[in-house]
């Protein structure tokens, strides 16, 4: 197997089924273009989709911080650009830019997880999986992702229960990280609150398995900024903030 490029490009248009009732896309599909685009450049790696199967290994998104500079409208194209910023130990970093053309619409900065698929526990990644990623980093958008402070909101927030569907599990077992998005832009629109945030910044805390129904997002403003809360049936499953 050839060792994949230091970028990897995805292009696609904005397809109607991934925006929202303004014809722009929506948080969640927002969230989705970086998802394929990281799984994709892992695949040509061997380490991503398929290694569950070759390894009983698999990533899980850990962190994420996203400045959203546009939401781009039904049929724009928009290509998605991703490379590895560095694995250590467990961790691994990549780094995503989001073009309409030649403007710069989002930048993110992503932590991940390699763990085993069958007791779900931190493991180290391979070093020919490691060295299989040829790593950029230099030119991170958050740099201090893993320090960050990430508050959740107190304890006698507002929360809106928001359902969840089938759709929202994906093939790691449970709720999908694009799926907590989708809750936090329903529970920010019923709070009246702005439904297209500028800055994201997520930690995803504990896995929400398929047997529940539905979780709840409470919100709360401080300092110009929202804290949220997503909480499923056993706790707290993710925590962060938008602007």
């Amino acid at each position: 197997m050839e060792k994949p490029a230091s970028e990897f490009v995805l292009n696609g248009p904005v397809s109607y089924w991934s925006v929202d009732r303004d014809q722009v896309l929506l948080l969640r599909s927002f969230f989705e273009f970086l998802q394929e685009a990281a799984i994709k450049h892992a695949d040509q790696a061997g380490s991503g989709s398929r290694s569950k199967e070759l390894r009983g290994e698999t990533w899980v998104l850990y962190r994420i911080a996203a400045e959203v500079l546009r939401y781009p409208r039904y049929e724009e194209a928009v290509r998605v650009v991703t490379w590895s910023s560095g694995v250590r130990a467990f961790k691994g970093f990549r780094d995503f830019r989001v073009y309409c053309g030649d403007e710069l619409i989002a930048s993110a900065s992503s932590l991940w997880l390699y763990l085993t698929v069958g007791a779900k526990a931190l493991c180290r990644v391979p070093r020919e999986v490691a060295d299989r990623f040829p790593s950029r980093p230099g030119d991170v958008h958050c740099p201090d992702l893993e320090k960050l402070f990430l508050p959740s909101p107190a304890a006698g927030a507002p929360r809106a229960e928001v359902t969840l569907r089938y759709s929202d599990v994906d093939g790691n077992g449970h709720l999908n990280n694009t799926a907590y998005l989708d809750c936090l832009q329903t529970a920010l629109s019923r709070g009246g609150l702005p439904a297209r945030p500028r800055r994201v910044k997520v930690q995803f805390v504990k896995e929400v398995f398929p047997e529940a129904a539905s979780v709840g997002v409470s919100l709360e403003s401080r300092s110009g900024e929202t804290c949220f809360g997503i909480w499923g049936p056993d706790g707290l499953a993710a925590q962060g903030t938008v602007a």
